[in-house]
C-alpha cells in the first residue's frame, strides 16, 4: 500500500525518545489526528488501525520517502525488529510519500488470510467517489495475468450515482445534486429515479459507510416524503381516490448517495456502522427538504415524472396489500401450509431447518432422508418469477412464492424504519426478504462434487482442490519413501507433513517465477550460515540482456542502489512499482540502454519456514534442484509385487504420489441432488455432522455488490448481462455441459 503524500514524520519524537513514524505504528492514540485539531473532518481520530493491523501481522514493513531520502522499519506482531534505517536516496525530492507491507498473522487468523480483490476494489472505489479527485490504483499480483484497477472521479458522488444506475432504464438522464452547508456540517446528496422497484441509499459520514443508517438517513427519509408530498399538495396531482404516499412509496426506483462532513462524530460502535449525532437528524432534514423544493420548482417535467412514479409506487402497494391479505386468509382458513410442504414436528423456528429443493426427485430423496424433528421439505417446481422484474402485486400471483411466504411465515418486503433456478430464488430472498437475508438465515447447500471409490475407501469431495489433496493421500497409502543419503525410510506421519509442506511451496515458487526469478537460484543464494533467503530482486535489462540480482536486506539494496544510482530505483509514482520492466525508467550507460525494477519478496519468510521445517525431517534445500543420481527412492506396494522408483529431486516426491494416487480411482461427479438416494443426500447435504452450508452473508460492501449483480443479471437491460457473461466465461468453474 503505497501514497504520494509527505511521508510519516521520521524526526525523534522528544516526548518518547523514538522515531515518530515507529510512534504511530506502535502506541495507542499518537496518530497526528488526536486531539490536535489537524483533522477536522476525520472517520477516526485515535490512531487505533495502523497500531492494530501491526500487532496482528506476522511481519509489518514501512518505507518512508522524505527529504530526499528513503527510510525502513520493519515489525513482527507489533514489536519493532529493525530501527529505522536509510536505505536509499532518490534524486527528484518531490518524491514523497509511505509505503507499507503486512502479512496477516496465519495463527491470529485461523481461517484464511486471504484477501479479496472484489471487497477491497468496492471499498477503495467508494472513497474515490467520496474525495473527488482523489486517484487510487488497486493491483492483484497473484496470478499471472495482474488484475489492475484505477479508480479517479472528478464529480464525486454524482459519478457514483449513476454508476450505480448504469444498468438500470432511469427517470431523469441528469441526477439530482444537493449541496448545502448548516454550520460546520456539509451536507452532499445525489438522488435519481429508475424505473425498477426497489431502492438503493447509501449513507455515509466522513467517508465511512454506515450501513445500519443513522440519524442522517433518517433525516433524509423524512424530508424525501415530506418534498414530494408538499409538492404534489402544491401543485394538487393527489385525487381523492389515491392512496396516500408513505416513506416506501417515494424510494421506490431510487439511487441515492447521502455524504456528511461532520466534526466529532459519534456511532454506535467500533465498527461504525450507525452515526448516533442526534443534531444531524434536522440539519440533513432541512438541509435535503430546502434542496428538493428548489429543484422540483425549477424543473417541473422531472418533478412530474418523480410524482408519477411514486403515486404508481403507492397503487401498487395497494393491490400488494390486498393480495397478501388474501394470501394470510388462505392460510388461516382452509388453505393451510403448502401441499408439497413436509413439515417438521418441532415448534421452535430458532431449532428448525427449511430445505427449498427443485423439483419432485430431489424433494423425494430429501424427504426419506431428512431428519423429520426438525427439518422441513419444499419442493418447487417451474420457472420461480423473477421478482427483478416485477412488481409485488405480480409476482404474489404466483404458486412458488405463495408457498415460500407461507412455508416461511416472515412475511416479505422491507420492514418499517424510525425517521435466485438458485439465482431466481436469491433474487426473491434479497430483494423481498432482505432483513432474513442480513439476519444470516439464508444459507445454499453444498453438496459434494465428487464421490471417490478406491479398494474400500469411499469420499465425498467438495472440489477440485479437494480432490487434488485425496489424490495425493491415496498416493502415500501404499508407498515408502525413503532417503537414499542416510538410507532411512521416512514414516507414514512424516511423509504426510512432507506433502503438505511441498504443495505450499509449489505455490510460494510460482510467485517468485512471476517476479521473474528463476527459483532454483533463488534457493541457491540463499545464507549459507543462517539460511536465510533473499528479500529483495532488482532486475536488470541493458540492451537485450536481462540480469537478476538477490539481496538479502535494506542495507545490501542500498549497496547497490549506491552503485547503480542511473538504475533510479527509488524515483517512482505510486504504483509504479508493479509495472513491467519494459515501462521502468530508462537510463543510459557507455551508449547502452539500461532499465531495473526494485521487487520486495514477500513470500521469503514463508518460503523459508517451510524449508527449515523439510530440513527437519530430512530434505535438504540442496536437493531440490534435479541431480545426476537419485536421492530418495520412493517404493510402491509390498514383497514381490514391490516397484521401486528413484527419484532425483525433491519436487519429484509430490510429482510421482500424485500419479500414483490417480491409479484405480473411480471418480463419480454429482450435477444435482436428483441423482443422489436419500442416503447419499443426508449423509453429505443434510447431517449437521457432517453437512457443509453457504452463508449468504450481506455487509456494507456485498451489499453494494449484490445490488449491482441482481441488476445486471436478473434486471431488463440485456446488455449488460452479455457483456457480463462475454468477460466472465472463461472465469466458470465447474460448468456441467
Amino acid at each position: 500500500m503505497r501514497d504520494n503524500g509527505r511521508g510519516i514524520p521520521v524526526d525523534v519524537h522528544p516526548k518518547w525518545k523514538m522515531p515518530a513514524v515507529e510512534l504511530v505504528l506502535t502506541n495507542l492514540h499518537a496518530g497526528g489526528k488526536f486531539g490536535q485539531g489537524a483533522y477536522k473532518y476525520s472517520g477516526g481520530l485515535h490512531g487505533v488501525g495502523a497500531k492494530c493491523t501491526n500487532a496482528l501481522s506476522e511481519w509489518f514493513k514501512v518505507e518512508v520517502s522524505r527529504d530526499g531520502k528513503v527510510y525502513h522499519m520493519a515489525f513482527a506482531k507489533g514489536k519493532t525488529t529493525d530501527k529505522l534505517t536509510v536505505i536509499g536516496e532518490v534524486k527528484n525530492k518531490k518524491t514523497t510519500g509511505t509505503l507499507i507491507t503486512f502479512l496477516p498473522d496465519p495463527t491470529i487468523f485461523t481461517i484464511t488470510t486471504e484477501f479479496k480483490f472484489e471487497r477491497l476494489a468496492t471499498r477503495l472505489r467508494e472513497l474515490a467517489f467520496l474525495n473527488p479527485g482523489l486517484e487510487i490504483n488497486l493491483t492483484d499480483e497473484r496470478s499471472d495475468a495482474p488484475k489492475k484497477e484505477t479508480f479517479l472521479y472528478k464529480h464525486g458522488i454524482e459519478e457514483f450515482v449513476k454508476q450505480l444506475g448504469e444498468n438500470k432504464q432511469v427517470l431523469h438522464p441528469k441526477p439530482i445534486v444537493i449541496s448545502r452547508q448548516r454550520d460546520e456540517v456539509f451536507v452532499d446528496v445525489v438522488l435519481q429515479y429508475n424505473d425498477s422497484y426497489n431502492d438503493q441509499i447509501l449513507p455515509f459520514a466522513n467517508t465511512i459507510s454506515n450501513p445500519d443508517g443513522g440519524t442522517h438517513l433518517t433525516g433524509f427519509r423524512t424530508a424525501l416524503t415530506k418534498a414530494v408530498n408538499q409538492y404534489a399538495k402544491q401543485n394538487s396531482l393527489l385525487k381523492e381516490k389515491d392512496p396516500s404516499i408513505s416513506g416506501d412509496d417515494v424510494r421506490e426506483g431510487l439511487i441515492a448517495v447521502l455524504s456528511i462532513k461532520l466534526p466529532n462524530p459519534r456511532f454506535e460502535s467500533q465498527t461504525k456502522v450507525k452515526l448516533v449525532n442526534t443534531e444531524i437528524d434536522g440539519i440533513v432534514n432541512s438541509a435535503v427538504y430546502e434542496g428538493l423544493m428548489t429543484f422540483f420548482d425549477k424543473n417541473p417535467p422531472v418533478a412530474r415524472r418523480v410524482f408519477e412514479k411514486v403515486l404508481t409506487a403507492a397503487r401498487a402497494r395497494e393491490a400488494a396489500r390486498k393480495a397478501r391479505e388474501t394470501i394470510r386468509k388462505g392460510a388461516l382458513t382452509g388453505g393451510g401450509l403448502p401441499g408439497k410442504l413436509a413439515d417438521c414436528s418441532e415448534r421452535d423456528p430458532e431449532l428448525t431447518e427449511l430445505y427449498i429443493v427443485e423439483g419432485d426427485s430431489a424433494g423425494g430423496s430429501a424427504k426419506q432422508g431428512r431428519d423429520r424433528r426438525y427439518q422441513a421439505i419444499l419442493p418447487i417446481r417451474g420457472k420461480l418469477i423473477n421478482v427483478e422484474k416485477a412488481r409485488e402485486d405480480q409476482f404474489l400471483k404466483n404458486n412458488e412464492i405463495q408457498s415460500m411466504i407461507t412455508a416461511i411465515g416472515a412475511g416479505i418486503g422491507k420492514p418499517k424504519e424510525d425517521g435466485n433456478g438458485s439465482t431466481l430464488l436469491l433474487t426473491f430472498f434479497f430483494r423481498q426478504m432482505t432483513e432474513l437475508v442480513r439476519a444470516g438465515k439464508i444459507y445454499i447447500a453444498q453438496p459434494p462434487l465428487y464421490q471417490i471409490k478406491r479398494k474400500k475407501r469411499e469420499e465425498y469431495v467438495d472440489d477440485d482442490v479437494q480432490l487434488n489433496k485425496i489424490l495425493i493421500s491415496l498416493g502415500a497409502e501404499d508407498v515408502r519413501l525413503k532417503n537414499l543419503a542416510d538410507n532411512k525410510e521416512v514414516t507414514a506421519a512424516q511423509l504426510k507433513d512432507i506433502l503438505e509442506s511441498l504443495e505450499k511451496l509449489a505455490k510460494l515458487s510460482e510467485a517468485v517465477r512471476r517476479h521473474g526469478g528463476d527459483f532454483e537460484a533463488y534457493l541457491g543464494k540463499r545464507n549459507s550460515r543462517s539460511g536465510k533467503l533473499p528479500a529483495y530482486l532488482v532486475k536488470v535489462r541493458e540492451g537485450n540482456d536481462e540480469s537478476i540480482h538477490y539481496f538479502h536486506d535494506e542495507k545490501a539494496v542500498k549497496e547497490f542502489h549506491q552503485r547503480n544510482l542511473d538504475l533510479n530505483l527509488f524515483d517512482i509514482e505510486m504504483g509504479q512499482e508493479l509495472l513491467p520492466l519494459s515501462d521502468v525508467p530508462v537510463a543510459k550507460t557507455n551508449g547502452s540502454r539500461r532499465r531495473g525494477k526494485l521487487v520486495e519478496l514477500h513470500e521469503s519468510a514463508a518460503i523459508q519456514k517451510i524449508i527449515a521445517e523439510l530440513a527437519r525431517k530430512g530434505l535438504k534445500v540442496d536437493h531440490y534442484a534435479a541431480s545426476d543420481k537419485p536421492i530418495f527412492e520412493l517404493t510402491e506396494g509390498e514383497g514381490e509385487k514391490a516397484v521401486s522408483h528413484p527419484l532425483f529431486s525433491i519436487p519429484e516426491i509430490l510429482q510421482k504420489i500424485l500419479e500414483i494416487g490417480r491409479r484405480g480411482v473411480q471418480i463419480k461427479r454429482f450435477k444435482g441432488l436428483g441423482e443422489m438416494n436419500a442416503k447419499e443426500l443426508f449423509e453429505t447435504t443434510m447431517n449437521p455432522e457432517k453437512r457443509k452450508l453457504l452463508k449468504v452473508d450481506l455487509n456494507e460492501t456485498n451489499e453494494i455488490q449484490a445490488n449491482e449483480m441482481f441488476t445486471v443479471l436478473m434486471g431488463e437491460l440485456v446488455e449488460p448481462r452479455r457483456q457480463f457473461i462475454e468477460d466472465n466465461a472463461l472465469n466458470v468453474r465447474n460448468l456441467d455441459v
